[in-house]
């Protein structure tokens, strides 16, 4: 015969509970920093050492993009990204879409 107890509440939660994975939680992270931005303000965020420009970028942009914003990055120097939070652009969309002529191929023949 199976040993069988019922489980307490403390055990259940835990196991119902299992949290969230690093990636979920550095996207709030990134989330509650750009919440303190409106359309139009500019920042700038100062490296950590052995962070990585590309990354700290793409994780703005994606925080941006949750928020229906975009973030356009200006050219700096050594480890500071400076950046401003713009609207985003609407896409445009036509119900049909427009006809484009065929590009011709090699050289165009002259007409003697």
């Amino acid at each position: 015969m199976p040993n069988v107890r019922k489980l307490s509440q403390d055990e259940v939660r835990a196991i119902e509970n299992k949290g969230k994975g690093q990636r979920k939680l550095i996207e709030e992270q990134y989330d509650e920093i750009l919440g303190e931005y409106g359309e139009g303000d500019y920042g700038e965020a100062l490296l950590d050492p052995g962070e990585n420009r590309l990354t700290v970028r793409n994780r703005l942009k994606a925080a941006a993009r949750r928020r229906n914003l975009t973030i356009d990055f200006r050219r700096t120097k050594d480890d500071l990204l400076r950046f401003q939070v713009t609207a985003a652009a609407q896409a445009v969309s036509t119900d049909a879409p427009e006809a484009v002529a065929p590009k011709g191929r090699g050289r165009k023949k002259k007409n003697a």
